[in-house]
């Protein structure tokens, strides 16, 4: 008889900011999670103020993610093999040098297209104006994703939405022929955070783009966001 394979354990870290003064300053409300199990992993990073309801919207979406991601798990392919080397002379000992240190790699994103998904930096897709909850965050992937479709931005530059709703408001009847008549900068604006931070304005002060909480709602976005849930 054939054992069957033990399934892996889910295994979920959070990491959460500290209450300070009584709550969390909302510069502060950004917490990080991650969801893996077997060789597969899902981060994401939420708006957390202290509110229980954010950590279960949370581990719930990860959750869902990382079932699509096991439906569809990427194609890794084998390293290829090395030649077997001919014998080297001994070389004379000399010092080791010390061992550069790993450098963490930021979180992505998937932003759905029409044909699969793309994974981007959450650095390159920022929210500077309007809303940032969670409804907020999901109309701004769907706006990616158009920009992406419609062939007018390739994801490996940064960009920044004003406005995700009055964004959405002036491409959502648009078609990917239609979208070529415009450029990148009729919808978003281009640049990282560095741009803004050397304005010194904490009003303009741009909002990385994070999953927030789900309870977070916009009249707009009930019919133009999918149900994640």
């Amino acid at each position: 008889m054939t054992q069957s394979k033990e399934t892996p354990n889910t295994v979920l870290t959070l990491t959460l900011p500290t209450p300070e003064g009584g709550g969390i300053s909302p510069e502060r409300a950004t917490a990080t999670l991650l969801i893996q199990r077997g060789d597969l992993a899902h981060v994401r990073q939420f708006h957390y103020n202290g509110q229980l309801a954010d950590l279960i919207t949370a581990i719930r979406e990860a959750t869902i993610e990382l079932g699509l991601l096991e439906d569809n798990p990427p194609f890794i392919p084998e390293a290829p093999k090395a030649l077997p080397k001919a014998e080297a002379k001994p070389k004379p000992t000399t010092k080791k040098a010390a061992p550069t240190p790993a450098v963490e790699e930021e979180p992505t994103i998937d932003i759905p297209l029409k044909k699969g998904t793309k994974m981007v930096r959450i650095s390159h897709l920022k929210i500077v104006g309007g809303e940032t909850d969670a409804a907020a965050y999901k109309q701004a992937v769907l706006i990616a994703g158009k920009l992406i479709d419609g062939g007018l931005w390739d994801g490996a530059s940064p960009i920044r939405i004003d406005d995700v709703y009055a964004t959405m408001r002036k491409m959502k009847h648009l078609t990917d022929g239609e979208m070529g008549l415009f450029t990148l900068e009729d919808f978003v604006s281009l640049g990282d955070a560095a741009t803004q931070t050397e304005n010194g304005s904490d009003e303009d002060a741009e909002t990385a783009l994070e999953p927030a909480s789900a309870n977070g709602n916009h009249p707009e976005a009930q019919s133009e966001q999918p149900d994640l849930i």
